[in-house]
């Protein structure tokens, strides 16, 4: 019995924070982990990766040539093809699709860095341009970092994972990213 009351509780006050649906979708503006923005992306990346378009996750450690695949079946313009040989990881190459750049190490795919652009979102709904850091505090365990880097910033994921995020001075989360960069800071 207290198993099953435990159980449930997170459920139920999970529950008691959603709101409530608008009238006009369309006009609802969408704030952290609303489910409209997430059934609505092209594309979802989380802390270890992407979700591909047949909704298979696409991890960190497959071969660029997977990761290129599985990215191309979404964003079928793409990939732009770039490299930095002075990264603090080594040399790295990048394949640009859209808002989306995927980071290649030793021909792996080791991380991705995401800008405002139309089509995806985080597992939790986050999304550069739509999202602020205001809100994202609100759901999510936010660390602001003191760097070099302008508005830096981490949060939790809901399923424990890490990715780091940029917001400007009025807020607005610009861009986010997570697994290998070539940030100096």
């Amino acid at each position: 019995m207290h198993r099953t009351i435990l159980f449930a509780l997170p459920l139920a006050l999970a529950a008691c924070g959603q709101p409530e649906a608008a009238s006009d979708p369309e006009a609802a503006v969408p704030s952290a982990g609303t489910p409209r923005q997430i059934t609505q992306a092209r594309m979802t990346v989380d802390a270890n990766g992407f979700v591909g378009k047949d909704g298979s996750a696409v991890r960190f450690g497959v071969t660029s040539e997977e990761a290129d695949a599985k990215a191309r079946e979404i964003f079928p313009e793409g990939p732009i093809k770039s490299s930095q040989t002075e990264c603090g990881a080594g040399p790295m190459e990048f394949s640009k699709f859209g808002p989306l750049d995927l980071a290649f190490l030793d021909g792996k795919f080791a991380g991705w860095f995401l800008r405002k652009g139309d089509g995806i979102v985080t597992t939790d709904g986050i999304a550069p341009g739509v999202t602020t850091l205001d809100a994202l505090k609100g759901e999510r365990q936010v660390q602001e970092l003191d760097t070099t880097l302008e508005g830096e910033f981490q949060y939790t994921t809901a399923d424990y994972g890490t990715i780091t995020g940029f917001a400007d001075d009025s807020g607005n989360i610009t861009a986010l990213q997570a697994g290998v960069s070539c940030f100096f800071r």
